[in-house]
């Protein structure tokens, strides 16, 4: 047997639990730093650092990969998936509430608003590609082991770049391997009940707004 099934530690996993970590902390340095000293290097660093991290992660995948096993990068992938959910719950509110800020009598929030928005969806999607060469990765291998279809393969792939549908996707293939069951249903109702609330007040905005 592949000692990828083997419960305990591996390297690997310090890698994938680094970069969930340093998603959460780098905006917060990169606040710090720009409140003491502004400069348009530190806000393109501020892009660039998960794009970093993210190349660091293809490199090591594709050097890696066979030594490490599917059942490895999996585990990567849903430790780095599962633990930016919060992020991405509270990310996604402020995006949808900097747009709902457009439609305020104040008028410089009609600008404001799009580009709090569009730098948040932009940030989010490269932390979110940075994190993709664990679940690509684990996707092909899984491919060629033929654990998973042609289809799911590539449909699955193409869904690490969007929002949401990257998070339940890889919860999907967790499922059907068996790993993580518990964690997994656990953030699928915590993920499917921040969505219903999400929804709702983001509804009653709306129409409270609308109603005025």
């Amino acid at each position: 047997m592949n000692d990828q099934y083997k419960k305990g530690f591996h390297p690997i996993y310090i890698l994938a639990g680094f970069y969930a970590l340093a998603i959460y902390i780098y905006p917060v340095i990169f606040a710090v730093v720009n409140s003491i000293m502004e400069s348009e290097k530190l806000a393109i660093w501020s892009c660039e650092f998960p794009l970093f991290l993210g190349i660091i992660n293809l490199i090591v995948v594709i050097l890696l990969k066979d030594k490490v096993g599917r059942i490895r990068l999996l585990n990567c992938a849903i430790l780095i998936k599962y633990s930016l959910i919060p992020l991405y719950i509270v990310g996604g509110l402020t995006i949808v509430l900097s747009l709902l800020l457009m439609f305020t009598p104040v008028v410089i929030m009609a600008f404001v608003g799009p580009t709090i928005a569009t730098t948040l969806s932009i940030l989010g999607w490269i932390a979110m590609v940075g994190a993709a060469p664990f679940s690509v990765g684990y996707i092909w291998m899984s491919y060629k082991e033929k654990i998973h279809g042609k289809f799911l393969s590539v449909i699955t792939s193409i869904f690490q770049f969007f929002f949401t549908v990257d998070v339940i996707s890889m919860m999907v293939l967790a499922l059907k391997e068996k790993r993580c069951v518990k964690v997994t249903i656990a953030w699928f109702i915590i993920l499917a009940l921040a969505i219903v609330a999400s929804i709702i007040w983001i509804g009653t905005v709306i129409i409270g707004a609308v109603s005025k």
